[in-house]
């Protein structure tokens, strides 16, 4: 019955509004059949990167008479709020909107960023709720930022009279340890991995002294649940920082999730990753559907130098150079050259402006045309809707995740005590999500992607990456490169 009803309604929406996606009402009818069997779905489609989807959905939580959470971003909160509510309300629908909450008489349906959702002590209480959760691509990030803690400085005392002497103790303890890091510092490096004596102590000491504050309440917690923790060494100020982060992430919200039902939206074309991510945890998602975009999918053309060298390789980063300077002469439109190497990064986008100029930027927004941008795969990701499609897009290095994050080296070091694949398990599904949300744009133009990692031709999981680049076409030469 909800499958008709939304369907009925949405052919009434669409009588004064367009949307081009020629999937609007498959889409509803599915997720209005999810809701009715109370079954948990994930549906992949790069159609979630806009606003045209919104309306199937939001009519089949109309219709739907039970609380629920819409999770969305802040940009499609507003956009609901500002453009689609009066619409609806033409319909026929009888509602109020107050703070984000569309409430009719017999049901409300809540309008929340995943960050204030987690922020929520109440959200992850509740049982047998309906929740529509739109950007899982980006669920690890969201987790992480979410569930990481950090003890600065100034968390050691209270400017309270009754701890001056507690206060004095503290910061004594600090001190000690700043001396004992600053010796330990790597030049180049800012980061210090606790040994299992530091972590013991830091365990005893902030188990004895929990009632201090709730930040050493939370740094107690996370410490006697195994959690991650390292130290940043602050070089101008000369003291440090306590990180600590939960290894799994999903773990932490595993009951959440067991006892809710979910309608799980990937803005990915296919995402393999978070199938995975909850399959680790023994989360069920009992269909998985993907609905192709409101765009014609053209092939993204695959150049990979032939004898590319490999990044161990001395001459690597010269022979890379070069070889960006010639891809670049004489092309038009925006070229994208992504590295999440920082020093990487900077010395190309340094090489490529002595050569031409004002053409190149990093990390800044474009606005002319034929120019250069230098950023990292986040940074990309992060900004490409404000930015024109690329005409091609150069990787020097695929994104695997980097040693020299504390919480990479951890998880590492973890996975090996349980003699599990870290690099297959972790990596890989890292540095493909990366790259597939990297140059997904070039799909519409039939971009070019030129990868300068020998890599991907010389290890099988560089082929399995390049495998996973669909729909697409190798070239053999790029003029006048070759």
């Amino acid at each position: 019955m909800l499958e008709i009803l939304s369907h009925q309604y949405l052919k009434s929406f669409l009588k004064d509004h367009i949307i081009s996606w020629e999937h609007k009402y498959s889409f509803g009818r599915i997720v209005s059949k999810c809701m009715e069997n109370d079954s948990t779905y994930l549906i992949n489609s790069e159609i979630f990167s806009n606003n045209e989807w919104l309306p199937p959905i939001l009519i089949s939580l109309f219709l739907k008479e039970e609380d629920s959470t819409f999770i969305l971003s802040e940009k499609k909160i507003i956009y609901i709020c500002r453009y689609l509510i009066n619409s609806f309300k033409n319909l026929g629908f009888n509602f109020i909107l107050k703070n984000d909450q569309i409430i009719f008489a017999n049901h409300n349906i809540r309008l929340i960023t995943i960050q204030d959702f987690l922020n929520d002590t109440n959200s992850l209480n509740l049982r047998n709720h309906r929740i529509v959760y739109s950007g899982t691509e980006d669920i690890k990030q969201d987790l992480k930022n979410h569930f990481r803690i950090s003890l600065i400085k100034k968390d050691w005392t209270k400017n309270v009279k009754e701890f001056e002497s507690i206060n004095q103790k503290f910061i004594k303890v600090y001190s000690s340890f700043k001396k004992k890091f600053l010796i330990r510092k790597v030049l180049g490096n800012s980061y210090i991995i606790l040994d299992e004596k530091e972590i013991s102590f830091f365990s005893s000491f902030f188990n004895k002294y929990s009632f201090f504050s709730d930040k050493f309440s939370c740094v107690n917690k996370a410490l006697s649940q195994g959690w991650a923790c390292w130290v940043k060494l602050n070089d101008t100020n000369l003291d440090w920082n306590l990180y600590l982060q939960p290894i799994d992430e999903l773990s932490q919200i595993k009951e959440f999730f067991l006892n809710n039902k979910f309608v799980f939206l990937s803005a990915l074309r296919k995402d393999n990753f978070f199938q995975m991510y909850l399959k680790k945890q023994s989360l069920h998602i009992d269909l998985v559907i993907n609905f192709k975009s409101n765009f014609e999918e053209k092939k993204i053309s695959i150049y990979i130098p032939s004898k590319q060298l490999l990044p161990n390789n001395p001459l690597f980063t010269n022979s890379m150079f070069d070889k960006c300077k010639k891809l670049i002469l004489f092309r038009k439109g925006l070229t994208l050259v992504l590295s999440d190497d920082i020093d990487l990064k900077t010395k190309l986008a340094t090489e490529l402006a002595a050569k031409y100029g004002k053409r190149v930027l990093l990390e800044t927004i474009p606005y002319g045309e034929n120019e250069i941008l230098c950023s990292s795969f986040d940074w990309w990701i992060e900004n490409s809707y404000l930015i024109q499609i690329p005409e091609q897009i150069i990787i020097p290095l695929l994104p695997i995740p980097n040693m020299s994050e504390p919480i990479n080296a951890i998880t590492v070091s973890h996975n090996k005590k349980l003699s599990q694949d870290w690099f297959r398990d972790f990596f890989l599904p890292q540095a493909r999500i990366k790259l597939e949300r990297s140059i997904s744009p070039l799909r519409r133009n039939s971009g070019k992607l030129v990868i300068l990692d020998g890599r991907v031709n010389k290890r099988n999981w560089g082929r399995s990456l390049l495998q996973n680049i669909q729909p697409s076409k190798q070239i053999n030469y790029m003029l006048p490169f070759d």
